[in-house]
């Protein structure tokens, strides 16, 4: 142990000539802790309303999506989709096969993406646990799964055989001007309704792909694109580098956050400017530590004089309170830290604490990056301010 650090220990443990001065330091300690505390518990709350958000408004968004590079759809073999589930780290893959179709019933009309699904885009969303009402779709039937939204603007109800949802589409090529319905059409039976985000549910609606390859007259093994989910902490650049190899330079790969990159944006800019208020917030903490530590100086101006005069140099006597300045805000600091640990992790397994007006538990996120990022702030701070608080030591002061 250094001279110096012995000499800030003693400061701490030891009374002062003035109780005003401990209660000083004590007090900036608690706000050390309490700045700590807020820095962690702010940050957890944000990831999970990150976290939460995401589920909603990116709820059909793969890991990875294959594209055709020249082309709306492409033809692959399904013993190429197969070759693209036995790449390592891919978890899951759906073909789909999406076009925009106007849906009819009775009187109302919609326009709507119309995804044509098989059993595996089910394994890979889990868009059955997303169904209050009814069930999924099945490959072989004439049946549609529409959104909450789209099923209220249509007034469509659910296994209405007296009245069948129909879709349609303009013809290709050239129009007859005679032609009097100049739209291709097919009708489905509702099967169920979905509720998964506003966007999803006004927007989207799901049908076998047989089906809409039967209703757009594309050939089997058309597809407009392949979804793929990737094993939790997977590399992104090998697996892409594994799906290029096979399927050539005609078709791209797609990462999640460029499917929705305005979104992923907002996202980052917002987690930086916490960042920034929270350090804000610590910095205002520390002028605490730095008043703290200046009272500290004047109190022991005396023993700091005769430490001077038997030899203790300028620069050891400021270390004393460089590390006086640190112990101040370490303390506190790591009781913080502590008690902002407990209640994210209390309030993740308890859900204790829920969103008002709902029955919803207010979501948080305990991130070993949140912790980290933490730690290097508030360590970062707290040197700058124990440094800064201990240049108040001068030559004339000894005297």
């Amino acid at each position: 142990m250094s001279f110096s650090f012995f000499v800030a220990r003693r400061y701490w443990l030891s009374s002062t000539k003035f109780n005003t001065v401990q209660l000083i330091n004590r007090f900036a300690s608690f706000v050390m802790g309490v700045g700590v505390c807020a820095f962690f518990v702010i940050q957890s709350v944000f990831s999970g309303l990150h976290d939460f958000g995401l589920s909603y408004s990116s709820s059909l968004d793969p890991d990875l999506k294959i594209r055709a590079v020249n082309s709306a759809s492409f033809v692959l073999a399904d013993s190429m989709v197969i070759e693209l589930q036995k790449i390592k780290g891919v978890v899951g893959s759906a073909p789909v096969f999406s076009q925009e179709v106007v849906l009819r019933f009775e009187q109302q009309n919609k326009l709507v993406s119309l995804l044509g699904i098989d059993a595996r885009f089910d394994q890979l969303f889990a868009v059955s646990d997303q169904i209050p009402v009814g069930r999924i779709i099945s490959d072989t039937g004439e049946e549609i799964l529409l959104g909450y939204g789209t099923a209220i603007e249509l007034g469509a109800g659910l296994y209405d055989y007296d009245g069948f949802v129909e879709c349609l589409l303009p013809k290709q090529g050239l129009i007859n001007p005679l032609d009097p319905n100049p739209f291709v059409s097919q009708w489905a039976t509702n099967v169920g309704l979905f509720q998964i985000s506003e966007e999803v549910d006004y927007s989207y609606a799901f049908a076998p792909i047989r089906f809409v390859r039967n209703l757009t007259g594309v050939s089997a093994n058309t597809y407009t694109e392949i979804n793929i989910n990737l094993a939790k902490e997977e590399k992104v650049n090998g697996v892409i580098e594994g799906i290029r190899a096979k399927l050539g330079p005609s078709f791209e790969v797609i990462e999640k956050e460029a499917l929705n990159p305005a979104l992923y944006r907002m996202l980052q800019t917002e987690q930086i400017a916490i960042y920034l208020i929270l350090s804000l917030v610590l910095i205002i903490a520390l002028f605490n530590v730095v008043g703290a530590v200046i009272m500290m100086v004047l109190d022991k101006r005396e023993q700091l004089q005769t430490l001077h005069r038997m030899g203790s140099p300028l620069h050891e006597i400021r270390n004393v309170f460089f590390y006086q300045g640190m112990v101040l805000s370490g303390f506190g600091g790591v009781i913080g830290l502590a008690v902002g640990i407990v209640l994210v992790v209390a309030q993740s397994v308890g859900e204790f604490i829920l969103v008002p007006g709902t029955q919803l538990p207010y979501p948080v996120g305990f991130s070993l990056k949140n912790l980290l990022v933490l730690v290097v702030i508030w360590v970062g701070l707290s040197v700058l301010a124990a440094w800064i608080s201990s240049a108040v030591v001068r030559q004339r002061l000894l005297r």
